[in-house]
């Protein structure tokens, strides 16, 4: 429980220490005295908020320090945890003026995380707008679930959809639907015909791109090479020369200085007639060929289309090629292993509607307890006609299962049973959530439950019982309550009076306890206001003491 809350610079707080106790702790003053900023300190120090407008003018920094003992075991795990020490809990916090914060538990710097994550398990807050989202059906599912215990079942249902979603992934790579994978299967069968029929060969495409440029040259080689055999071998050509030269030189031959010529000349002639000869082959090679050209212009075209469908060369058409047949063969592979994803899918699914089932029972039986408890709960609180249900739907299924929970209520006999938010007027939200609060609070271990104002609105008998409830939590849990109802100040353990001051330059809030006949006149301040007269002296008295009789 919250023992004392240290402010410093906080607001209208310069420097405030109050110290907290058992049972139900009120904190008094009038409208405007800064009572709301006692919350506002301990939601600082819990990191639950952090509002930089809180921070007094003219100051450099507002420090908040908590201290929370005896501490529950949940706490002390938390502690151990991250290594910090749990003989006690201390929580610092400060906020500078150009926003920065820096948090601390027990002395040691520690991350906003794990201060939420103790806040949790420290306090609960109930605030007058906190009726309006109790009456939210999105939020009747949590508010459930905390009557419930699900033991793992939640987590086994995270790792089953994980594992599902993990399986239909996996079925999704291997080509979705059965008509999908025929697709695949078609087109990748489509795609190795078309690349293996065109049978390509490496260098093809260059050797083609020659023999098109010589066809396209033909009658231009054919003049060129006609006009090279007759300067070779015609009348007065080049090969008659070099044979009438050979034999003149052959005249000589008996001569030894000219046996090296003449062998020369002999091997030149041999060579130009074998150019002749060549000439003559590629004479005969240069005829024109219309219909060979368009053959290889259409081979051309066909290597270019496949060349830019499937790479840029026929060394990247033919890998392709060898890819498509790798993903064929898989995708053939993988029809048992679909087979058997199908069937693990089939086996999750059921798996999961089986948890889904026991969630839903668990909800069921929590349900029941929650409308007898609710009901017993309203009864007290004067709602004597009121009718409570647990409303069960269904949604898709995700981490909590597949339950659409929302609660419907009926204030008096014969009224049909709608939303909560459509039927409860004010003062019944008030009751509806001081009665919620306290039947889940019970579900938790012992923490500061804060009240602030819930009782608005709220007066007669009806803040009498209310008053007898806030009295009844607070003998399980420790409460703090601001209020300015007389019959919930009457049924307090302990005061705290809240009071606004100015001087010369500014203006400050102080607070301080509030002990013996101070309290009945605090409690007919509240009754009458500043007037304060001897009824109202004797009324607060009479409320006073019958607070303590309800209490004993």
């Amino acid at each position: 429980m919250l023992r004392s809350l240290t402010i410093k610079n906080l607001a209208l707080f310069k420097s405030q220490e109050i110290e907290f106790d058992r049972g139900l702790n009120i904190i008094l003053g009038e409208t405007g005295a800064g009572k709301s900023l006692i919350f506002d300190a301990l939601f600082f120090v819990l990191s639950i908020k952090t509002d930089k407008l809180l921070l007094r003018t003219g100051e450099e920094s507002m420090r908040v320090d908590a201290v929370f003992e005896p501490i529950s075991e949940n706490v002390r795990q938390i502690l151990k945890e991250n290594d910090l020490d749990d003989e006690e809990l201390v929580l610092s916090r400060v906020l500078h003026a150009d926003g920065r914060t820096s948090s601390k538990v027990n002395g040691s710097p520690c991350a906003q995380s794990v201060i939420k994550k103790l806040a949790s398990e420290l306090v609960d807050s109930f605030m007058q707008h906190e009726s309006m989202e109790i009456l939210k059906s999105k939020n009747h599912l949590q508010y459930l679930d905390r009557f419930c215990d699900f033991g793992s079942l939640k987590e086994q249902l995270a790792d089953l959809l994980s594992q599902l979603k993990d399986t239909q992934n996996r079925i999704n790579s291997l080509g979705g639907d059965e008509a999908e994978r025929e697709r695949k299967r078609d087109f990748l069968n489509y795609q190795i015909k078309e690349i293996e029929n065109a049978n390509l060969k490496i260098g093809e495409d260059e050797q083609l791109q020659e023999k098109i440029k010589m066809l396209e040259s033909a009658e231009r080689i054919g003049e060129n090479l006609s006009e090279v055999l007759r300067l070779l071998e015609g009348a007065g050509g080049a090969l008659g020369n070099m044979s009438a030269s050979e034999r003149l030189l052959g005249k000589l031959s008996d001569l030894s200085d000219f046996e090296t010529l003449i062998e020369r000349m002999e091997s030149a002639r041999i060579e130009v007639d074998d150019i002749a000869s060549e000439v003559k082959g590629k004479l005969f090679e240069a005829q024109s060929d219309p219909i060979e050209l368009e053959r290889l212009n259409d081979r051309k075209d066909k290597i270019k289309f496949l060349k830019r469908k499937y790479g840029d060369s026929i060394e990247k058409v033919l890998q392709a090629k060898e890819e498509f047949i790798t993903q064929l063969d898989a995708l053939i592979d993988a029809e048992d292993l679909l087979q058997k994803l199908q069937k693990k899918k089939q086996e999750l699914q059921s798996q999961i509607d089986d948890v889904c089932k026991k969630i839903t029972q668990i909800r069921e039986l929590g349900a029941v307890k929650v409308k007898k408890g609710l009901e017993s709960e309203l009864n007290d609180l004067g709602m004597k006609g009121v009718r409570f249900e647990v409303k069960f739907d269904k949604k898709p299924v995700s981490q909590d299962g597949c339950d659409d929970v929302s609660f419907i209520f009926s204030a008096n006999k014969g009224q049909q049973l709608k939303d909560l938010s459509k039927t409860a007027s004010g003062g019944e939200s008030s009751r509806i959530m001081l009665a919620m609060k306290n039947i889940f609070a019970s579900k938790s271990d012992e923490r500061t439950l804060l009240f602030d104002e819930i009782d608005s609105g709220i007066s007669g008998e009806v803040g009498n019982m209310m008053a007898a409830k806030l009295a009844s939590i607070s003998r399980r849990d420790q409460v703090i309550a601001i209020t300015h109802l007389p019959q919930v100040a009457s049924a307090g353990d302990e005061f705290v009076k809240v009071q606004k001051y100015t001087d010369e330059n500014a203006t400050y809030s102080s607070a301080s306890k509030v002990k013996g006949e101070k309290i009945i006149e605090e409690i007919a301040h509240i009754i009458g206001g500043n007037n304060v007269t001897e009824v109202m002296l004797e009324n607060a008295k009479q409320l006073f003491e019958r607070g303590r009789q309800k209490q004993e």
